[in-house]
């Protein structure tokens, strides 16, 4: 089990996004638009995970989209503002990890065929997995990918096309960090449904990042992504 990226739930465009992450010395830029829910984003690629900056580019498309992922975005910046949103996790095969679910009680989406339109004009295709929930104050469960190769021929291809600047690899994504009411329970539970065993009191470790979650008050939210930057050099 992966980490694949930390969403935020941004009321910019992608261009404004992105210059906003130029500014701070990351080097992000517009991603593309997800033409079938109205929605649209920016990416900041590291070495192991990314940012997805996502908003709204079509307000009559994404208020009626069932994309649970676009129902989040367009209830939490009604609600809450902008912020950090939800992760994204990368367990192998969708279908194999659906049955999974679904043998511990879960109900889900089924696994979704989605695409994106990049900045170029070509269309990226993958697959997604949601758990069907209701979208309120509690924490939302994460959601899950699979781009249909392995994660060498990904970052191979991200980084041949110039989608993700080599420089980039000196940054890492270490931590993404939840605010929530009863942290050890939560962790107990996300540990269960993702297969990850018992976990560390507050903390579970992916294979590529680790899931903190930390006490708070108001809605149970992605709070903050901790990223390191090494020096290659």
């Amino acid at each position: 089990m992966k980490l694949d990226h930390v969403v935020y739930l941004s009321n910019k465009t992608p261009a404004e996004d992105a210059a906003a992450w130029q500014e701070r010395g990351m080097d992000g830029a517009p991603g593309g638009r997800h033409e079938q829910w109205g929605t649209q984003n920016a990416l900041y690629y590291a070495r192991n995970a990314y940012i997805e900056s996502l908003s709204v580019e079509k307000p009559e498309i994404a208020e009626r989209s069932d994309q649970p992922l676009a129902r989040l975005l367009v209830h939490d910046l009604e609600a809450y503002g902008p912020g950090w949103g939800t992760v994204c996790l990368r367990p192998g095969n969708l279908y194999e990890f659906e049955r999974k679910l679904n043998e511990k009680g879960y109900r889900t989406t089924g696994v979704q065929d989605a695409s994106r339109r990049t900045a170029s004009g070509d269309l990226l295709e993958w697959q997604l997995l949601f758990i069907d929930e209701n979208i309120g104050e509690d924490l939302p469960n994460p959601f899950f990918i699979d781009w249909g190769m392995e994660d060498g021929a990904r970052m191979e291809q991200l980084l041949s096309s110039g989608t993700m600047p080599e420089e980039n690899l000196a940054s890492c994504i270490r931590e993404a960090v939840f605010r929530v009411r009863d942290p050890e329970a939560t962790a107990g539970r996300w540990a269960e449904m993702l297969g990850l065993g018992q976990p560390a009191g507050n903390r579970l470790a992916l294979g590529n990042a680790e899931l903190v979650f930390v006490e708070g008050e108001g809605p149970e939210r992605l709070a903050d992504v901790a990223i390191t930057h090494e020096d290659t050099r």
